[in-house]
């Protein structure tokens, strides 16, 4: 994608114009009536699917269902599941019939589904089996009226019924969608990442989604025109991210809308994400660094076939060089494309769709999106090959924190740029490399490291098999590094050995000053990122002689 930079603002390519008073739900409607009868979703592990024309009924079922329970324009129904044929439908629905989607992290404890249903105020909840109890339960420690509606076949706790919801038939033609104001009226409200603090509620319009729609397409385009080998087709697509993460949900709901089919999987299992592949010749997928780091290091993947895969998306986290490298060599892969995106930007940012010319950068800025680096201490708009925070300008921008005005405003500045919280740089030709999060810097005697530096490094170690960084307080250091690390199987790395290795590759300042801590795994939320904060606590634990 060509990048435009003047006065140290770099832009991307020209927006395509959308009406700011189109209604995602029409656009998705009208993209799954064109599909037909179609397939549209697979499911990778039992071979079921379903077409678009199915999914297209459902979600009208939803809609009218929720009508006649009383739902009315704005009001937020939340979703939490996993990855399931019911979850576009309901997702859909929700959306035909005017309400606003709120998706909801099945891996929340109850305090932090607690603390977001006081923001959301959900009407209704849509849960399946695995969900429900911790929903109800949370549900009543905020004394919610909120009605549940229960995916699966067993009344499990006290909740409507989906399979209820959509008996029976339905004509397509007589449905009239709800009207909405598609730059101000919200469509969804996802949940912010959560990994410094308590989660967010990013509230998304129609015309955010709408846009995020049209620069998949665009990508995808211009990804086919510059490869070496052009006319390769995207027919079938892999989704493993979860739905209910705005990563997984806004990029599979906009490969659906292009009408290429998705194979969906409920959870990462490494022989079953290699079968997919192979079996179902599988041409695009999106990972996030842990599947880089087993794509690159584990023995599994020689044995299958991955040849079929000619688009690889990265995201969630800054992914090194030398993992690209390593995977690209292990799977015949041309590339793995780096994206970088944030919830309150509706997700993608930049996408790398040049090919290998700019290994370990995140690409160019998206169409009509405008992206400045501030110097963190002085706000100075830095040139190329500073390092800065990014600040973003685009028409992805969210309306807001629902129930938080005080953060929402603070996050945006006169000129109408977001704060992304991001530290990285752009080069001559206005590409994009992502060092780390400001607010995970390590301050050692004034010098800045960056995590995900060292863990590029550590991960370079064959005897380490996933690793995070994070700063020890230290009355007179600031903070001193420590790197949490997972030995590699049959690995008998010691503390010292590891130590060492980070000394000989960086600069004094960079040295793992705090020491190595081994643990069984390290802490991620389900888009890949590092729980940076679950690691400080530990360590704050009574050290075990290990």
């Amino acid at each position: 994608m060509p990048a435009f930079i003047h006065n140290n603002i770099v832009s991307g390519p020209e927006e395509e114009y959308i009406p700011a008073h189109l209604s995602y739900g029409q656009f998705m409607f009208d993209q799954l009536k064109k599909g037909g009868d179609q397939v549209a979703l697979i499911s990778g592990e039992t071979g079921e699917s379903i077409t678009y024309t199915q999914i297209l009924e459902s979600s009208v079922k939803v809609a009218m269902a929720l009508q006649n329970l009383g739902l009315k324009k704005g009001d937020v129904v939340s979703l939490s599941c996993e990855n399931r044929f019911e979850f576009p439908a309901a997702a859909l629905g929700i959306i035909f019939a005017g309400g606003i989607l709120s998706t909801l992290n099945i891996t929340y404890s109850t305090g932090e589904l607690t603390h977001l249903l006081k923001i959301t105020k959900p009407k209704f909840i849509f849960v399946s089996p695995i969900t429900a109890h911790n929903v109800l339960e949370s549900c009543q420690e905020v004394s919610s009226n909120a009605k549940l509606i229960l995916f699966g076949e067993y009344d499990i706790v006290p909740a409507l019924m989906y399979e209820n919801l959509v008996k029976g038939g339905v004509i397509i033609e007589d449905f009239n969608l709800v009207d909405v104001n598609g730059m101000d009226d919200s469509v969804a409200v996802m949940c912010s990442s959560g990994t410094t603090g308590m989660p967010k509620g990013v509230m998304l319009t129609h015309v955010n989604f709408l846009t995020l729609s049209v620069h998949m397409k665009y990508y995808f385009t211009i990804s086919k025109l510059n490869k070496k080998s052009s006319g390769k087709d995207i027919l079938s697509g892999l989704s493993l991210i979860p739905w209910f993460h705005a990563y997984g949900f806004i990029t599979t709901m906009a490969v659906l809308a292009l009408r290429i089919r998705i194979v969906f999987l409920v959870r990462f299992e490494p022989e079953q994400f290699l079968k997919t592949i192979q079996n179902y010749k599988i041409n695009m997928t999106t990972i996030v660094p842990p599947l880089a780091v087993f794509l690159a290091k584990d023995p599994l993947v020689e044995k299958y076939d991955l040849s079929s895969l000619h688009e690889v998306w990265c995201g969630a986290a800054p992914l090194s060089v030398e993992l690209q490298k390593a995977i690209i060599k292990r799977t015949g892969l041309d590339f793995i494309k780096q994206g970088y995106g944030l919830t309150e930007v509706t997700q993608a940012c930049c996408v790398d769709v040049t090919g290998a010319d700019k290994v370990g950068s995140c690409g160019t800025p998206a169409p009509g999106m405008k992206i400045k680096v501030l110097d963190i201490e002085t706000g100075k708009k830095l040139g190329p090959n500073q390092e800065g925070e990014l600040w973003i300008k685009s028409a992805l921008r969210m309306k807001g924190y629902l129930g938080d005005k005080a953060a929402s405003d603070a996050l945006f500045d006169s000129e109408g740029f977001v704060r992304t919280g991001d530290i990285g740089y752009y080069d001559n030709d206005g590409f994009f490399y992502i060092v780390d999060r400001l607010k995970e810097l390590i301050k050692y005697k004034g010098f800045q490291v960056a995590p995900a530096e060292l863990e590029a490094l550590l991960l370079q170690h064959e005897g380490v098999a996933d690793c995070g960084v994070v700063g020890r307080p230290d009355e007179l250091a600031g903070e001193l590094p420590v790197a949490f690390v997972v030995r590699a199987p049959g690995a008998h790395l010691t503390d010292d050995e590891l130590v060492a290795y980070i000394a000989s590759k960086v600069s004094p300042a960079k040295h793992l000053r705090g020491g190595v801590v081994f643990v069984d795994e390290i802490p991620k939320n389900p888009s890949g990122k590092i729980l940076r904060r679950e690691l400080r606590q530990m360590l704050t634990k009574p050290k075990s002689k290990l």
